[in-house]
């Protein structure tokens, strides 16, 4: 007699376990993707949305680089509305001008937009513009040093995995770098030397030499046999090798800068490298204190929350990350060199709350700027004559102690 076959599992139970398999798959696809985008390094491309001039208003000269026309009689641009053209405070624009050469302008805030236009005020331009021509906006920079008016070397970090790739504007009246005071600026994640663009000119203005590095798996620099980021937790030795690169060049005081990322690679310098003591001063634009409570924040604002920790877990087991060695609240008690430290309450990369913790504990070092408005690395753009004022007394007042 023959038996009735039996499933060994009720049907609705293995369709259960099927559902929380995939369930499962999924959870942990999305969150494997995630912690591969925070630390793959991939090479930057920042899209430049399609933007022409369509209109001019006022009399087009093409001033000297420092000289500033008074807003009422500066010429204005119309230009394509697009979210480069709207952002607020300070744009930049590069197009190509006669015989190929490359030009470029600086435009002050939004006076006036359409649902297809924009129109803000030239604060300084290097060739007159015409109505159609196509131009590059950006708000934080284009070009080299020498879109900004200033001379400047490429030349080569030597550092552990390569030379890097970096900019060196001499502070001397004679373009010598030896016995000048020097100041290194370090971009952020995924970012460039030309974010730097918009304050090395008050850096000459200081006489101070300036060295713009790059750093491991960054654009255009040396990678790691893993080609990850690591969060600052190895990048400050590569900071850590251009300040050896500054003595060697003869540089007599140091100061430090660092945008985003670079802020914390800056402090992660001045927890473990042993030439911490040689730095007068740090400035910090929108750093990351500590990583564990920014994945949390991006998964609250992409309603992700759940994933936070699976994040941080995959993350560990896809670069080794430590993410205490980044976590540079948790010793904020340790520092001892003074800071200018600016920040943006618009900042959704990195919430004004995250640094104002650090700020409020720590007056007796930190010079803290909040800036209304500011969205990330952009305190600069929403006033440059204030920025550029509190960075010149700072600097004056670390190198006069």
């Amino acid at each position: 007699m023959k038996l009735p076959l039996v499933s060994s599992m009720p049907r609705p139970l293995t369709l259960i376990l099927l559902l929380f398999g995939m369930i499962g798959t999924v959870v942990l696809s999305v969150g494997w993707y995630f912690a591969d985008a925070l630390v793959w390094a991939p090479p930057v491309r920042r899209r430049i949305p399609a933007t022409r001039v369509l209109g001019l208003q006022g009399d087009q000269q093409a001033p000297d680089l420092d000289a500033r026309t008074a807003q009422a009689q500066a010429p204005r641009l119309t230009l394509t509305r697009n979210p480069a053209t709207t952002r607020p405070g300070v744009l930049g624009l590069e197009w190509d001008g006669p015989a190929g050469r490359q030009a470029f302008a600086q435009l002050g805030p939004v006076l006036a937009q359409t649902r297809r236009t924009v129109t803000r005020a030239v604060q300084w331009q290097e060739a007159a513009l015409a109505v159609g021509q196509e131009v590059r906006p950006s708000t934080v920079g284009l070009g080299t040093p020498a879109s900004r008016g200033l001379k400047y070397q490429d030349v080569l970090v030597p550092a552990e995995h390569g030379p890097m790739p970096a900019w060196l504007v001499p502070g001397g009246p004679d373009g010598e770098v030896a016995g000048t005071d020097w100041v290194i600026v370090t971009h952020g994640y995924k970012g460039l030397r030309q974010d730097a663009l918009r304050i090395l000119p008050a850096f000459a203005r200081l006489g101070l030499s300036s060295l713009t590095i790059t750093y491991r798996n960054a654009h255009g620099a040396p990678r790691t046999p893993q080609g990850v980021y690591r969060l600052s937790a190895e990048e400050w030795e590569d900071l850590e090798a251009a300040v050896r690169f500054a003595q060697v060049q003869g540089a007599r005081r140091l100061l430090l800068m660092g945008f985003s990322m670079g802020g914390g690679i800056t402090l992660a310098f001045l927890r473990y490298s042993a030439l911490a003591p040689l730095i007068s001063g740090v400035v910090l634009d929108s750093p990351p204190l500590e990583w564990r409570s920014l994945i949390r924040h991006f998964a609250r604002r992409y309603y992700m929350r759940p994933f936070a920790r699976l994040v941080e877990q995959l993350t560990v087991l896809k670069s080794g990350q430590d993410f205490d060695a980044v976590d540079h609240l948790s010793v904020m008690d340790r520092f001892q060199t003074p800071m200018l430290l600016f920040h943006g309450s618009a900042d959704r990369t990195v919430p004004v709350a995250h640094v104002e913790r650090f700020a409020h504990a720590r007056p007796d070092i930190v010079e803290y700027h909040r800036v209304e408005g500011a969205e990330h690395v952009r305190p600069w753009n929403m006033d440059p004559e204030r920025y550029e004022q509190a960075l010149t007394r700072f600097v004056q007042r670390v190198l006069a102690d």
